[in-house]
Order: structure tokens, then C-alpha cells, then sequence
């Protein structure tokens, strides 16, 4: 099954797991879509990113 990839930059699990605060770094505010197999497994957010994301949700009234 394909699906659509939410991020311009990726990065292996593999690599990831090594040093996860250098590659957040080196993504210079991007999201990283963390790969296992050439599948996404998980997104990593930046904590800005995250929480900007939060109050749109919270504007729209998506948080309770």
C-alpha cells in the first residue's frame, strides 16, 4: 500500500536512533519522516512545529 509522505526530509530508523537531537538539528526546523523498510514508521516534530500545530487545533476547537 502507498502512502503519501507529510515531510520534505527522511532519515532511517537506523540512523536516527543513533542521534536523534543532531538530526532534529541538522533538519534546521523540518519535519523528518523516520523510515523502517521505505515506510514512514513515525514523524519527528520539532517542538515549535508542534506546538504551532497544537493551537490551530485549538483555534478550530479540535482540543477538549
Amino acid at each position: 500500500m502507498l502512502s503519501e509522505m507529510r515531510a520534505r526530509r527522511t532519515i532511517s530508523v537506523t540512523d536516527f536512533r543513533k542521534n536523534p537531537v543532531r538530526h532534529l538539528g541538522d533538519a534546521k526546523g523540518d519535519t523528518l519522516a523516520v523510515l523502517s523498510h521505505n515506510r514512514v514508521e513515525f514523524y519527528a516534530v520539532p517542538p515549535v512545529q508542534f506546538e504551532a500545530l497544537l493551537d490551530r487545533l485549538e483555534a478550530l476547537g479540535g482540543r477538549g
